[in-house]
């Protein structure tokens, strides 16, 4: 997760939901909505006890904000056309579904993992439920090398003193910590008695907005191996050009309070001082006036790890 105050002030970009999906519940869009914005500037400080493990979890939000959620329509309990539990077809078909979530027994904890990464959020609700646990996840819509993480963890309250831990798996570039591990899943104690709230990073729809994002630059992602950081806006969207990209929106700081605008408030001669995916096919540019000191430690060298130097 990145200790930069500054980039996690100013990391936001608007979410938004396509046509016909179902929306993350109100409260929960409201607490994101007040995390960080564009339009408005708010301090950068996170919700109390929430642990956002990407850059840019959530990213903010321009003008209104409904973070979407990739369902599966699922017939309400005890409707007639619900089958059977213990119904199987004449072909010996199952018609029950598959679990969406998996859970491990391991001596004092259970391992979870998602299976489904497109279910009904309700399903992964009543699976948490089945095994005792009052635990809600959500997907969100996120950049290439965040799908498959969990992004955002809530230990929420309750009696129990214990923590739910992470699993960690394969390699990700977190935000100013260089090359770190993925996390894959979570480790919850046995007879968990808090609630809490789990976001997981799903693939993007084309045109979707992403909630969840690394860096621009980072391995998988759309400017890898393409450094524009340094250049000019006007010689930075020439060469982003190249790979058929857009800029989605451009952000910029006043008195140390991060803003996103369209072009025409930015000047081609400002320069680039960082990037972030933004939706399928376009980036957020972060612009200054002055040119920017690009640091080159640990964190870059992730970025651009296996780039023609």
């Amino acid at each position: 997760m990145n200790s930069d105050p500054r980039i996690l002030l100013d990391r936001a970009a608007p979410i938004s939901d396509a046509a016909a999906v179902r929306p993350v519940r109100a409260e929960t869009r409201r607490e994101l909505l007040e995390l960080i914005t564009a339009a408005e500037p708010v301090p950068a400080g996170p919700p109390r006890r929430r642990r956002y493990l990407r850059i840019g979890v959530p990213v903010a939000v321009a003008a209104g904000c409904a973070v979407a959620v990739t369902s599966l329509a699922l017939l309400p309990a005890g409707s007639p056309a619900e089958p059977s539990r213990n119904a199987v077809s004449p072909s010996g078909f199952d018609p029950r579904p598959v679990a969406a979530l998996s859970f491990t027994k391991k001596k004092d904890h259970i391992e979870v993992r998602i299976k489904d990464p497109l279910a009904d959020p309700r399903r992964y609700q009543r699976e948490f439920a089945a095994h005792g646990m009052n635990i809600k996840l959500m997907t969100v819509p996120a950049s290439p090398s965040v799908v498959g993480t969990i992004v955002m963890q809530d230990d929420g309250d309750g009696p129990d003193t214990r923590k739910i831990e992470t699993i960690e798996e394969g390699r990700c570039v977190t935000g100013g910590r260089g090359d770190g591990k993925c996390i894959r899943g979570l480790r919850i104690p046995v007879g968990y008695r808090n609630n809490a709230e789990i976001a997981f990073g799903r693939e993007a729809r084309p045109g979707e907005q992403y909630s969840s994002t690394s860096s621009a630059f980072a391995p998988g992602e759309a400017l890898h191996c393409l450094d524009i950081r340094g250049l000019t806006v006007d010689e930075a969207e020439r060469r982003i050009a190249k790979r058929k990209l857009t800029v989605g929106t451009y952000n910029y700081m006043v008195n140390n309070y991060g803003y996103n605008g369209g072009r025409e408030k930015i000047p081609g001669n400002w320069y680039v001082r960082d990037a972030d995916p933004y939706a399928p096919g376009q980036i957020m540019m972060f612009v200054q006036k002055e040119r920017p000191v690009i640091k080159k430690g640990a964190h870059s060298r992730a970025l651009f790890k296996g780039c023609p130097s």
